[in-house]
């Protein structure tokens, strides 16, 4: 079986209508990962225990209103999807955990909840220990030497030139931590700053607080 190509709202609804697994990658020409990721799931297409999955591919920023409703932040993303319901995700260039999804929805017919054998007050326990690891933590997309998103990137240069000491949490690598954090903290976007385990806010916050001189004064510093 081949990868299909994508290119516009209507193919991608008709697409994934099917009861068959449907694997789609949001990818975008110009970001190296996407080609490796586009790769993974050429080759994944041409073997027999894939037999039964749908492979494709859609430019993300081609179709944004297909991403929205995805809620694709960030190349590459691949979403697994039957009858119209996005069962699962991997962000990033991660094969063995897209391969690892895959055979499990393959054999499954429904759908597996991702906190499957974690109780929320396990993660809520988790998310104080997080937001409390060190006196300045950021929870951003990517890491400071590769930040992947545009909100990440700025937050980082502002705590940079602040010469803030900070340690960072990338939530595109625990999808428990991303969709935790949005109702532990009541904050429904990323990047989000915390000093002292409490929330100060994401970039538009940070940034006015920097403008401010205030931000300045609350962050530890770099010895």
């Amino acid at each position: 079986m081949t990868v299909t190509t994508l290119n516009s709202q209507g193919e991608y609804g008709e697409y994934v209508k099917s009861q068959d697994l449907s694997v789609v990658h949001f990818y975008a020409p110009w970001a190296d990962q996407c080609s490796q990721i586009n790769d993974v799931i050429e080759e994944m297409s041409k073997l027999a225990e894939y037999k039964g999955v749908k492979f494709a591919k859609i430019e993300a920023e081609k179709v944004p209103e297909v991403s929205l409703k995805a809620g694709i932040t960030a190349v590459p993303t691949v979403v697994l999807v039957r009858n119209e319901a996005v069962l699962d995700r991997v962000d990033g260039a991660n094969p063995s955990a897209l391969a690892e999804k895959v055979k499990r929805y393959l054999t499954s017919k429904e759908p597996i909840p991702i906190e499957v054998n974690k109780s929320k007050e396990n993660l809520e326990e988790r998310l104080k220990k997080l937001t409390s690891q060190a006196p300045c933590m950021l929870f951003m997309k990517g890491s400071p030497a590769n930040p992947r998103c545009g909100f990440s990137r700025t937050i980082v240069s502002i705590l940079d030139s602040c010469k803030a000491d900070y340690k960072t949490f990338d939530i595109l690598q625990d999808n428990d931590v991303r969709e935790g954090l949005k109702k532990f903290s009541d904050w429904p976007t990323y990047p989000q700053l915390y000093i002292n385990g409490e929330l100060v806010g994401g970039l538009d916050i940070v940034k006015e607080m920097s403008e401010s001189g205030e931000l300045e004064n609350m962050l530890p510093k770099k010895s």
